[in-house]
């Protein structure tokens, strides 16, 4: 019954970890092993299924820290596979979608473009926008949206 209720979702937050089937499919049997080991561990006044994801993710984290150096050497053989360079015509193709990508950011108000800028491109918190501008941290994710909803469109007005 437990395999049964949480199969999907325990296997899912190991593929969202180490974005490889098959480890994440040995890491899945593996925190079922350890979930029929723990029953007796767990409190009722708790909820199941954040016991279920809470030994998930910590599972993850022990598997990943124990299996750092395999997992890393296996994502550069992965990275490194044939000339590991991009084509002539990938690099074209890139640059071009970069330039329309930009075009289409000028096109924004300014102050959509600019705190787009600052979340998507420079990887700033939203904390660090709202500090910066003086607005509150919703204001900031509010116009995120705004800005990536009007990129959408206009992507989506350039393809009809």
């Amino acid at each position: 019954m437990l395999i049964n209720a949480y199969s999907k979702s325990v296997y899912n937050i190991a593929l969202n970890f180490f974005a490889e089937r098959d480890i994440a499919s040995d890491v899945t049997q593996e925190i079922f092993i350890k979930l029929y080991h723990n029953l007796d561990k767990y409190r009722e006044e708790k909820s199941f299924t954040s016991w279920v994801f809470a030994i998930s993710r910590n599972h993850c984290i022990d598997y990943w820290r124990k299996n750092r150096k395999y997992l890393e050497n296996s994502q550069e053989l992965d990275e490194n596979v044939g000339s590991g360079q991009p084509t002539p015509e990938e690099k074209i193709a890139k640059e071009s979608e970069i330039a329309e990508l930009r075009k289409k950011i000028a096109q924004l108000d300014p102050d959509l473009r600019l705190i787009l800028i600052m979340r998507d491109i420079n990887d700033m918190s939203y904390q660090e926008i709202a500090e910066r501008f003086s607005i509150p941290e919703g204001t900031v994710k509010s116009r995120i949206n705004r800005a990536r909803l009007k990129l959408a469109e206009a992507y989506l007005r350039e393809g009809a």
